[in-house]
């Protein structure tokens, strides 16, 4: 979904498509929520999956930077 054309609705002078805008926001919003939910419930089941290393000490910790 195309989000800048969303946003410029949402910015115009039209009250319809302001209103029709903020709807179209809301559901990307909703479906990117939907697909971050999906993406992290199928991350836990392959991280039950996922058996002892031979090296246990390997991946105790795990430093993430964004």
């Amino acid at each position: 979904m195309n989000i800048n054309s969303v946003l410029t609705a949402i910015n115009g002078g039209d009250s319809l498509k302001q209103a029709v805008g903020i709807q179209l926001l809301s559901k990307a919003n909703d479906l990117q929520s939907a697909t971050a939910s999906t993406l992290i419930q199928d991350f836990a089941k392959a991280q039950q999956q996922v058996t002892a290393s031979a090296a246990p000490h390997l991946g105790g910790n795990l430093d993430i930077r964004i």
